[in-house]
């Protein structure tokens, strides 16, 4: 069942995926996202309510996220909009989004990893996530899903041409130990080496090296 691929094998009272990290009853859910020292690729692959803004995924009322920073990335633009955590808000009003299959960089100013909760609802039906052409775009799966972007049979990413590109990040361990980059390039055969998106609820960089858009369509159903 496609259900089972996406969030994992059935449990007494829940489904379950990537170890500890994703329950979900039926398509309603949340997932666990550790956030490391310093910078992150963050994506939340459920629907919210009442939405996706920042200040509701990372509410932060009490203070929790005083000092963090969210960047979400403009393809068109090519350029970031920033918000940063104060006192019991964000500094400015935490609007940005991140909706399924957006991606966004979550900076954690402590030493210490941080486990964030997304909760929502699971996108169905025939999902498409439009990448901009001639340029980098800050994406992830739809869908809370993880692995080979191309062989796994809810992302089935195809579509890539000669000399697009993925960066996949790897976030370091401390605020001193930056992370690095995992480039791989499509030659025409497609990727030689398939990128992996390495836990549900991060994303990557994608080049779409061509001057039109890239439609990286996946599919669910409840039912299946």
């Amino acid at each position: 069942m496609l259900l089972s691929a996406l969030l994992g094998t059935l449990g007494s009272v829940s489904l379950m995926a990537q170890s500890t990290n994703v329950y979900s009853l039926n398509a309603v859910g949340y997932i666990n996202v550790t956030i490391e020292p310093g910078y992150n690729i963050v994506s939340c692959p459920l629907i919210a309510s009442p939405n996706n803004a920042i200040s509701n995924l990372l509410n932060n009322s009490t203070g929790e996220f005083k000092k963090w920073q969210f960047y979400s990335w403009s393809p068109s633009a090519g350029t970031y909009t920033q918000d940063t955590g104060v006192g019991s808000a964000w500094g400015s009003g935490g609007s940005e989004t991140l909706n399924p299959g957006q991606a966004a960089w979550l900076f954690n100013p402590s030493n210490t990893p941080v486990t964030v909760t997304f909760v929502g609802t699971v996108p169905s039906g025939s999902l498409t996530n439009t990448l901009a052409p001639s340029s980098f775009n800050l994406v992830s799966s739809i869908l809370p899903t993880s692995g080979d972007i191309v062989t796994n049979s809810l992302m089935n990413f195809t579509t890539e041409v000669k000399k697009d590109q993925v960066y996949v990040w790897t976030p370091g361990t401390s605020l001193t130990s930056p992370g690095s980059y995992t480039q791989y390039t499509a030659v025409a055969s497609g990727f030689p080496t398939h990128p992996v998106l390495p836990t549900v609820g991060t994303g990557f960089w994608y080049f779409n090296s061509t001057n039109v858009a890239n439609n990286w369509v996946e599919n669910f159903s409840v039912g299946q």
